[in-house]
């Protein structure tokens, strides 16, 4: 375990905030796992830097997972089971699966990010989640000092949430286990990839796996802006999940609305995207501060915006939903 002190973080977050971590800790060694708990509290685990916003310098340690390693466990009929060192870059290893021939990880591809943040947030995209692939989650527990696995249904995941996401700083991810199929996962549900393929002159039963990652990663790329070219972490607000009363009642006076039916047929979500184009913040920028012009769902840092400065205007286009939409958006992000 390597350790310095007053570390910047810079160029550890991908909306390019200016804060320093009093401790910076890079683990690239499970043998540095048991060394965890004698870091100086409060102990931030960090991946790729693309799901926080810093306000302030942070008074701890910054754990930095560098864990890296692919190994192939075993196949039983149509799936494969993959484990995936924590440090492992996200959409690197969603390519590597595809090339290998291991499917259903394309509708995450370009998502920012480590294999081991992925189920923390239980990232998603296009209908899917991580949690749909994963099998099984290995983490240190710097609380108990010990080595424990998760099944999937012990993780508890939710929509953008998880049990690691809800006890910050106690779980130290080192490995997920992956239930990928050896046979193509097409689902276009979300009508934007059908579209996309049918503008490529694609057949609808002619689509296959790398179709699929092509268009996604077309798409995303179209939309999101480039992280180390303009400060941003993706999706800034989750998708609001609204009761169908609360539904029937915004599609009277907002008819474009677009949603999408949940597994609880009294609730639809609703694209938070859409909902802040409406009420007039794509584009806005204040300062070097405000929403991407092509991606209203994106909260951007035109140059050295300081981390409070996109906090106020985060909160500033939540209060503009709230009295217009009666919807509170939550952030992505965790926030310190």
């Amino acid at each position: 375990m390597r350790i310095t002190q007053k570390q910047n973080l810079k160029a550890f977050n991908t909306l390019g905030v200016d804060v320093s971590a009093d401790y910076f800790a890079i683990i690239d060694n499970l043998t540095d796992r048991s060394k965890l708990r004698s870091l100086t509290s409060p102990i931030l685990f960090l991946g790729g830097g693309s799901n926080i916003l810093f306000t302030q310098d942070y008074s701890g340690t910054v754990v930095y997972n560098q864990l890296r390693g692919i190994e192939v466990l075993h196949q039983e009929q149509d799936s494969v089971f993959v484990r995936a060192m924590g440090g492992e870059v996200w959409h690197n290893f969603v390519v590597q699966m595809h090339r290998q021939g291991f499917y259903g990880l394309e509708y995450l591809a370009l998502i920012p990010g480590t294999v081991g943040a992925s189920p923390v947030q239980n990232i998603g995209a296009y209908g899917f989640e991580v949690k749909d692939f994963i099998e099984s989650v290995e983490a240190f527990d710097c609380q108990k000092n010990c080595c424990v696995t998760f099944t999937k249904e012990a993780c508890n995941f939710g929509y953008r949430d998880s049990f690691f996401k809800q006890n910050p700083g106690r779980f130290f991810i080192t490995a997920v286990t992956f239930k990928l199929s050896t046979l193509p996962v097409i689902n276009l549900s979300y009508h934007v990839l059908q579209r996309y393929l049918n503008e490529q002159g694609v057949e609808s039963d002619q689509i296959n796996a790398t179709d699929i990652l092509s268009a996604v990663i077309a798409i995303r790329s179209s939309k999101l802006p480039d992280p180390k070219v303009l400060g941003n972490a993706g999706s800034f607000f989750k998708n609001p999940v609204i009761s169908l009363e609360k539904w029937y009642s915004l599609q009277q006076a907002y008819p474009q609305l677009v949603h999408y039916l949940q597994e609880d047929p009294n609730k639809v979500k609703l694209a938070a995207g859409q909902l802040i184009d409406i009420a007039g913040f794509k584009g806005v920028r204040e300062g070097n501060v405000g929403m991407h012009k092509d991606q209203a769902l994106i909260l951007v840092n035109y140059g050295n915006a300081k981390g409070e400065e996109l906090r106020q205007f985060s909160e500033k286009v939540q209060k503009k939903i709230l009295s217009q939409f009666d919807i509170m958006l939550e952030a992505e992000p965790l926030i310190l």
